[in-house]
């Protein structure tokens, strides 16, 4: 299964507020790794960088390259954006959720209300880090 985190689980589990489930929600992604992956885009490492100490974003940094790759922003089409834009959603979460159509992800995980309130219509399923851990643990 292939997976979008949004910025707030990496802040949550390598930032100084953190939130014990988004730490166990990265060991457990680390844990059934490569059986299920990991995609991002430039504009979430960008947002975790902003929010993290130096030593945490290394740390952070050292979790992403050691899984994927940095997608960069521009190759998710603008068209699509738009798409989510036209349905309520702000400029920067549309892009978001573009991007995770666009890698073809199962899932997003995000601890935003609201994101996890739009579970309806998507081509992908919103979830919360508890409820994801769940999922890949297959419980």
């Amino acid at each position: 299964m292939r997976l979008v985190l949004d910025s707030n689980e990496y802040i949550f589990a390598f930032g100084s507020a953190q939130k014990p489930v988004c730490a166990l929600l990265i060991n457990t992604i680390l844990s059934v790794h490569p059986e299920h992956s990991l995609r991002i885009p430039r504009l979430i490492t960008e947002e975790v960088s902003r929010h993290l100490t130096l030593k945490a974003c290394k740390e952070f940094m050292g979790f992403i390259n050691n899984l994927t790759a940095i997608d960069e922003d521009f190759v998710v089409p603008f068209e699509l954006g738009a798409q989510y834009e036209a349905r309520g959603l702000k400029p920067a979460d549309a892009f978001i959720a573009a991007y995770v159509e666009w890698t073809g992800a199962e899932v997003f995980v995000s601890e935003n209300r609201h994101f996890l309130r739009r579970t309806s219509s998507l081509p992908f399923h919103i979830l919360n880090a508890d409820n994801c851990i769940k999922l890949l643990k297959g419980k």
